[in-house]
């Protein structure tokens, strides 16, 4: 048992050490980044990795290892500003739904209902639309979205939590609604809804990247995994890598956060 335990918290720190670095490398994409992304040059148009270009040129002669670095920092940065921004939104209006019920918990209890009755990507398409095309529509229609599958999970753990015993003693007690949620409610949901954020920051960065690839999202000159795949598209039977190196980028992002996700479920058991 304890082998299998101290193999388990081994493999959760190589995982949360290599999404470490997968930031790291995001937030240094101008020091480490060879080349200018924007840079073009058709008299080096799609080159084979070599030399200057480690990961070799697009069809504008643009360095794709640099490409990558900046779609990095676009791809998971905006996915972990989202993330933060729909769990502290959906956080607290579910717990306060949950906890004081009534009128709010059934309205709110209703909207999610009907949210959920709509497909999440149809929803954010039909938002950016409205909203106007480009990356900040994108974050801020994910952000009117995402938020309410937090608000479900808090709102029924909240709803457990109220009639235990220790809550009824606190009430007893005489301790205030704003003391209970904080100090009894939340430290008793926290770990439970960071594996879910954990998990839902590889499910957000599908989105940009979806998003992005239909055109709804970034514009040049900002670079993005998803809007580099559309870009290589065309080229795909020339020169597959365009398509194939940001495809990897998205598989290895999404992959490691599920990784993490996982882990911290079976820490939190």
């Amino acid at each position: 048992m304890n082998r299998k335990h101290q193999k388990e918290r081994t493999v959760f720190f190589v995982v949360a050490g290599l999404v470490l670095l997968l930031l790291l490398t995001a937030a240094s994409a101008g020091f480490l980044a060879p080349n200018d992304p924007n840079e073009v040059n058709l008299l080096i148009a799609e080159l084979p990795p070599g030399g200057a270009y480690p990961l070799g040129t697009d069809a504008l002669g643009r360095c794709m290892l640099s490409r990558i670095l900046y779609g990095a920092r676009s791809s998971l940065f905006a996915s972990l500003f989202i993330t933060l921004t729909v769990f502290f939104i959906g956080v607290t209006m579910g717990v306060l739904s949950g906890y004081f019920g009534g009128p709010l918990d059934m309205v709110l209890n209703k909207f999610i209902t009907i949210m959920q009755s709509f497909p999440k990507i149809i929803t954010v398409m039909a938002l950016t639309g409205i909203l106007g095309i480009g990356f900040r529509s994108i974050i801020v229609s994910l952000c009117l979205v995402e938020w309410v599958d937090y608000a479900r999970i808090s709102r029924s753990y909240a709803l457990s939590l109220r009639e235990r015993s220790f809550i009824k003693a606190a009430r007893i007690c005489g301790e205030s609604h704003l003391r209970i949620i904080f100090r009894r409610i939340i430290p008793n949901i926290f770990y439970p809804l960071i594996v879910n954020a954990s998990l839902g920051i590889s499910g957000v960065i599908m989105s940009i990247s979806a998003l992005s690839y239909l055109g709804l999202g970034v514009k040049e000159p900002m670079v993005e995994w998803g809007m580099m795949i559309s870009s290589g598209r065309a080229y795909i039977q020339s020169n597959p890598s365009m398509i194939l190196l940001p495809g990897a980028a998205i598989f290895i992002a999404s992959s490691l956060f599920n990784l993490l996700g996982e882990k911290l479920r079976n820490r939190c058991r």
